[in-house]
């Protein structure tokens, strides 16, 4: 956890689990890159940085 500015940065870690064809990568892409994409049987596991931010409320 990190300071930019005056606003506190906060970190997390997400694990997706699930069964074999269950479309875990392909939520993986779609969070990242906002699109679909063609993913293919992953042998192993697949590791991504996604950056979030909140949405402001407006008054």
């Amino acid at each position: 956890m990190g300071q930019r500015g005056s606003a506190l940065q906060q970190e997390a870690r997400v694990l997706l689990l699930g069964l074999d064809s269950a479309g875990k990568s392909t939520l993986l892409y779609k969070l990242k890159y906002n699109e679909s994409a063609v993913t293919v049987p992953t042998i192993g596991f697949n590791v991504e940085m996604l950056e979030a931010r909140r949405k402001q409320d407006s008054a």
